[in-house]
Order: structure tokens, then sequence, then C-alpha cells
């Protein structure tokens, strides 16, 4: 038959026909239980509407219509994954509380799976009640002395940083009598300071006056001293600039608050015994 002959197209339109995929399977099922039955198998329900759910989400992968024989791959391994999952079950490997984790957080989707969207009023009331998620943190830029040596510093240099020069040649006099360098930090919060150095070295940051050396922070680099050259308040962002942002945020609160409801429903559905 020529490759694109009516009777082929014909053949082909009729395969990708739901119906026709049903009753391929229930023959096949029907031969595979008359099988079974004669060596004392056990039979496997499969419904063909997962099938073609797993053929269309494929396909929705790639980006294109699956050839017949990818179509029956598909099928072939969803069969797979039912039978391995009932001899899994079988073997008691559903008991692995790894499993039970995976399960409880599916449960945890289902449950908080009817969330609505929220209309933009509900979002600006989100949004003003929550204006410090929003609100972007202080920061300051910086330089960073380091001097190599850990120990006490010269008497020079000492009376340099209580000096507090503000000029580089300080820098580069402080440098020339103590090994080390200095570097700018740029645009850095509280939070920043922290997770470098401490939380206590950087709050003095912050408190201490634009242009004062606050130090030392010894560390195994040596000891650091840091000098604040400017500052950036805190800043609400705009509802206009971040209104996605404000949605996904209320979409996760509205779904932990449903999730809670219907998980204090079913805890009294049960009676809880613990045994020792």
């Amino acid at each position: 038959m020529p490759e694109n002959s009516p009777g082929q197209s014909r053949l082909r339109k009729l395969l990708r026909e739901p119906m026709t995929h049903f009753a391929a399977l229930a023959a096949l099922l029907f031969g595979v239980y008359g099988i079974s039955s004669l060596g004392g198998g056990e039979l496997l329900e499969i419904s063909q509407r997962d099938i073609d759910a797993r053929i269309f989400t494929r396909e929705l992968a790639t980006g294109r219509e699956l050839t017949d024989a990818e179509r029956e791959r598909v099928a072939a391994l969803h069969i797979e994954e039912r039978i391995l999952a009932r001899e899994a079950r079988r073997l008691g490997l559903d008991q692995d509380p790894r499993i039970h984790d995976l399960l409880a957080q599916k449960m945890r989707h289902v449950l908080s799976g009817d969330v609505i969207q929220p209309d933009e009023a509900e979002l600006r009331r989100y949004y003003d009640a929550n204006r410090p998620r929003y609100t972007s943190m202080e920061t300051v830029d910086a330089d960073e002395l380091v001097f190599d040596n850990g120990e006490a510093l010269a008497d020079e240099v000492a009376a340099m940083l209580s000096a507090n020069g503000e000029g580089e040649v300080e820098v580069e006099a402080m440098l020339a009598l103590e090994p080390g360098s200095v570097a700018p930090l740029f645009q850095v919060n509280r939070l920043d300071l922290s997770s470098i150095f401490s939380d206590e070295f950087s709050d003095r940051v912050f408190a201490a006056p634009t242009g004062e050396w606050i130090g030392p922070f010894v560390s195994n680099r040596g000891q650091h001293w840091l000098r604040v050259r400017g500052r950036e308040g805190a800043e609400l962002a705009g509802f206009d600039e971040i209104i996605d942002r404000v949605r996904l945020d209320w979409i996760a609160t509205e779904e932990d608050r449903l999730l809670q409801i219907e998980i204090d429903r079913l805890w009294d559905d049960y009676v809880i015994v613990i045994n020792n």
C-alpha cells in the first residue's frame, strides 16, 4: 500500500480513536485474564483513560504527536508501573517511611487544591497586611580593611584607625606599616554581614557613623576593619511592581490555611493510640 494511501490514513485515524484503544485494551485484558486464569495469576485492571492521559502528557512534553510505537511504549510503561506497585505492596515496601512521606506530601497537595484565584482587591489587602515582607532591608557600602596580623597593630596604625581618616592616603599608609588588603563591599545588609562576620559585629557596623572604622573582627585571614561610606534606607516595593509575587504569596498562604483546616478535620476522624 502506498505510504499516503487513503486506506493507511483511515487506519492511522482509527488507531488514534479512544474507542479503538478501549476495544484493543479490552481484548488484550480479556486475553491476559484468560491466560492468567489458566495459570492461577491475578487480574490487573488498567484504565484506558490513565493511558491516554500519559500519552497526552508525553505529547505536551515533546511538542509533537507520538508515533504508534511510542504510544505502545507509554502504555507498556504504565502497565509495568502498576505491576511493580502491586508487587511492592505485596512485599510490604509501602510501609517504608520514605513512601509515607511521599504519600503525605501528595495528600497535602490534594487537600489544599481548591484555592481560588484572588482578585486585585484581595491582593492589595494582603500586600498592606504584609508590608514588612515586601520592604527591602537597609544596606551600606563599606570599605573592608584586612590586616594579615591577627595580633596588636603598630601604634601608628592604631592611631590612624582611631582618627577615622576618610582619604585613601591613610589606608595606603596603614597598609605600608601593616601588610594586608582593602576591598569595597557594596549594598550589604545586616544579614549579609552577619553571615560573613557575626551578628554583634554587623550591629556595630550599622550603628556606627559614616566614616568611622569598626573593628577588629579576627578570623583566620587576620583582623577585619569596616568603614561605612554610604547608606541606603529600607524601601517598600510598589504593589504594581511585585503583584505577581504578592499573588504567589497569597496563594501559598491560602493553601496552608485550607490544608490545616482539612488536616484538623481528618484528626477528628481518628482515635490516636500511642503504644509504648
